[in-house]
């Protein structure tokens, strides 16, 4: 039975990525999904916890949690979190019979995600617990100098924005890495569900740089 991913990197992306990071030698993505990285980064080292996807991109199949990686081996990660949108959700059989399309990463790849799968997570502390052990993870596998390009967005909740994009830049440069630059992209929402006319316009691409010098005392505990 073939399987989709419905979070695939928008194309627009990609130049930006091929653009920040042109001449780092060994790239990362931890979160792989499919491997659509590797239209600019064809030698791309990528980790997808779901075999299905995995085999899709030709990822290795692991978690982003516990990197099967010895520490600084990484030129450079780059890189899109699940945004603890409703594509979290999962429902019934009968609450999938009513007449509007789910888009979710449950019913995409048709079984119940593996526990580690952050695709199942609601915003909220379980998800940001998930994520501060992977920037860990991603801190202690990235050389010093290394760069880390992040894609990520925000989202409507209850008609409020949930202001994910700045959570994750304040866990990333409060463990130390410093923040470069950013571009906020216009890309096409995803429309389906309840509140498909509530979306934020588009997504950002963001990056970070891991210092080469920084307190010996304390990078041990901020890379955790």
């Amino acid at each position: 039975m073939s399987v989709r991913h419905p979070a695939k990197y928008t194309d627009c992306l990609l130049p930006i990525f091929a653009e920040w990071l042109r001449g780092r030698e060994r790239v990362l993505d931890p979160f792989a999904g499919t491997g659509k990285l590797r239209q600019v980064r064809p030698d791309a080292y990528l980790i997808e916890i779901e075999p299905e996807w995995a085999a899709i991109g030709g990822a290795i199949v692991g978690d982003a949690l516990r990197l099967p990686f010895a520490s600084g081996v990484f030129d450079a990660i780059c890189t899109s979190p699940t945004y603890g949108n409703r594509m979290a959700d999962s429902f019934t059989d009968h609450q999938t019979a009513k007449n509007y399309r789910r888009n979710t990463y449950t019913h995409a790849i048709g079984r119940k995600l593996h526990p580690n799968n952050s695709g199942q997570m609601q915003w909220g502390k379980a998800y940001q617990d998930f994520h501060r052990c992977a920037w860990g993870e991603c801190w202690r596998v990235l050389r010093p100098g290394g760069v880390m390009v992040l894609n990520i967005s925000d989202h409507i909740r209850n008609g409020k924005v949930i202001d994910v994009t700045a959570w994750h830049v304040r866990e990333l440069t409060g463990m130390g890495f410093e923040y470069v630059k950013s571009v906020f992209v216009e890309t096409p929402r995803q429309r389906f569900g309840a509140n498909g006319d509530k979306r934020v316009p588009g997504e950002s691409v963001i990056l970070f740089r891991k210092p080469t010098l920084w307190d010996a005392a304390s990078g041990a505990t901020r890379g955790r």
